[in-house]
């Protein structure tokens, strides 16, 4: 596994969000009103300095603040919850934090917190702050926040998160940690990695529990972690091990696994995300700008679903390409399981060979992506200009999946609706040449699929299977397969394999609808063999009409197929197929199977069919 600069990003950002929260959790309180100078909290990773301090409205003297703020034997948890004033100040606040060779200072200004009650943080405020960061992989990284504030911050359940591990066996539950927060922007010089900055943005709801371990140290581990694959993979001469790699992605994923496990994000959204980033560079090449901004970013009940994520007003740009996607998110999709199992196979080796991948399937829920428009430059040949940028556009994509047997949807809805791109005249794609010829310079294409499977009665519906291009033709499908049992869906594959050769084929609809492409293929081939449009249609017509007679035979139901299919070629329209097996168990692998001849499958089925 490669952590990728994303991934390093997407730490960084939650390093600083934990350097508030930690800044918060240090908070002392004073005894009426009263004044400290150059006070130091150290928690091992996280190290907090007050150069002034000012308390209002305390029942503490100044010793009992002090034994809060310094320590007396009692654990941080214990310390804060007696931890009360009316208001707390400092001009500023400086948060070191010490993961492995990552050192992090963070420099809070203009601090205010109100409303402080046993460890509790009413509402709090700082006006601006820096952040500064090194010994990273990829290098300094430096940045500056705008003013943020908060409400209902809970010091307490922060020191038993970050500082205490929960009972062997005991699985803590959801506290809450922080009611809302709201930052009005930042701007981050990430290094080689390029620039990064953000408008305003907010979360409410944050929750978090003891985990098995202290999250402080799971942060530290993959920070460290996620350093060493950073150097690995940039190092170009490597030669490390593929077993030190694969234990040392092990390590990680069990530690992201514990920190998302450990914590529910609650609600929120970014606004005005613009980044200017660097690429890797490839060997012997310079690295590449990528320019990326979005509009806007929501989780949670800040999502359209009211659930889920969302990605909004999307556009990049980079190695000349550029692109939009208008919305891209998800909802009812659920890393719960995904995450049990990976802590449950622990640090030990695995046998891939042994292992059932469908037990790490997450949750599916719905998937939707729209507005989707890309510009693709073309590589010229030798000796020639490049041709124009290649257009590639779709207009939604929606993947619903639910009710997972073993990990696989038993009821899934798939759509895509407009798929457009330019057809490339090529001297190896005569498909090309005779589509260009018909007057299609783009196709635009459309699909449905939607499937569903009952277990009372082992049925298997094809409900939609639609293909369609705009001007051509569409195709629509319907569908029901029988003797569809559970073992389907088996992680023994063998038995999955033999439960699946026991489905039958009970009833299938096929309507073909002609748009524009049947008018278009005539009159193309017309040109080419220099004859009139009626008389292809005339040769095209009896060829249909004697040919599949003589390949289909002389049933009822053959002469009905091919009665059909001749009219609709004489004069395209809609052409429509019914089938339907003639025993109620449906028409199996096996009745296929023994057929003497093709043709004698219509003594098995019931075919309809009309042309209009």
């Amino acid at each position: 596994m490669t952590i990728s600069p994303g991934r390093r990003l997407a730490s960084f950002r939650s390093l600083s969000t934990t350097a508030l929260l930690l800044v918060l959790l240090a908070a002392p309180a004073s005894a009426a009103d009263l004044q400290l100078d150059n006070l130091k909290l150290d928690l091992g990773k996280f190290v907090l300095s007050i150069p002034k301090l000012e308390v209002k409205d305390t029942s503490l003297d100044r010793e009992s603040f002090l034994a809060i703020f310094q320590g007396s034997g009692e654990s941080a948890a214990v310390r804060l919850a007696k931890l009360n004033a009316g208001e707390i100040t400092a001009p500023t606040l400086v948060m070191e934090q010490n993961f492995g060779p990552q050192k992090q200072v963070t420099t809070y200004r203009n601090v205010r917190f109100s409303e402080i009650r046993e460890g509790r943080i009413g509402r709090g405020e700082s006006s601006d702050g820096a952040i500064k960061v090194e010994g990273g992989a990829t290098g300094p990284i430096s940045g500056e926040i705008k003013r943020t504030s908060f409400e209902a911050l809970d010091l307490m359940q922060i020191a038993r998160v970050f500082g205490e591990a929960a009972k062997p066996g005991e699985t803590a539950a959801m506290q809450p940690v922080l009611g809302r927060i709201e930052q009005d922007g930042f701007v981050f010089d990430l290094g080689e990695q390029g620039r990064m900055s953000a408008g305003k943005a907010s979360m409410r709801g944050f929750k978090a529990r003891i985990a098995a371990e202290p999250l402080g140290e799971v942060m530290s581990r993959i920070v460290v972690l996620s350093n060493e694959s950073e150097k690995a993979a940039r190092d170009l001469n490597s030669k490390e091990d593929p077993a030190v790699t694969t234990a040392r992605d092990r390590k990680l994923l069990l530690a992201m696994a514990e920190l998302f496990d450990a914590v529910d994000y609650g609600s929120g959204e970014q606004r005005d995300i613009i980044m200017a980033l660097k690429t890797p560079p490839k060997p012997g090449a310079k690295a590449e700008a990528v320019d990326l901004r979005i509009a806007r970013v929501a989780f949670g009940e800040d999502a359209p679903e009211k659930s889920g994520f969302v990605i909004e007003g999307l556009q990049f740009e980079g190695g000349g390409a550029k692109g939009a996607i208008a919305s891209l998110g998800y909802s009812g999709f659920s890393f719960a399981g995904v995450l049990r199992e990976i802590k449950a196979l622990g640090d030990a080796a695995v046998d891939l060979k042994a292992l059932d991948f469908r037990r790490f399937i997450p949750k599916l829920g719905t998937v939707r992506m729209s507005g989707v428009q890309m510009s693709v430059p073309q590589e010229g040949k030798r000796g020639q200009p490049a041709g124009a940028p290649i257009q590639v556009g779709l207009g939604s994509f929606e993947l619903k999946a639910g009710e997972q047997v073993n990990g696989i949807p038993t009821d899934m809805a798939l759509t895509l609706d407009k798929i457009t791109f330019p057809i490339v005249d090529s001297a190896d794609n005569p498909a090309a040449k005779d589509l260009l010829a018909m007057g299609y310079r783009t196709l635009d294409l459309s699909a449905k699929l939607a499937l569903a499977w009952q277990e009372a009665s082992k049925e298997f519906a094809i409900r939609t299977l639609s293909l369609g291009g705009a001007g051509m033709a569409r195709l629509d499908a319907t569908g029901m397969l029988g003797n569809i049992g559970k073992d389907v869906f088996s992680g023994d594959l063998a038995l999955a394999q033999v439960a699946l050769l026991g489905a039958t084929a009970k009833t299938v609809e096929v309507k073909l609808q002609n748009l524009g492409l049947a008018e278009k293929l005539l009159e193309n081939e017309a040109k080419k063999s220099k004859r009139k449009v009626e008389d292809v249609r005339r040769e095209y017509g009896m060829m249909a009409s004697l040919g599949l007679a003589a390949i289909l035979g002389p049933s009822d139901g053959a002469k009905t197929l091919a009665n059909a299919v001749a009219r609709f070629v004489a004069k395209p329209g809609t052409l429509t197929v019914k089938a339907n097996a003639r025993t109620p168990a449906g028409l199996g692998l096996a009745d296929v199977i023994t057929l003497g001849e093709p043709t004698e499958i219509f003594d098995k089925i019931d075919v309809q069919a009309s042309a209009e």
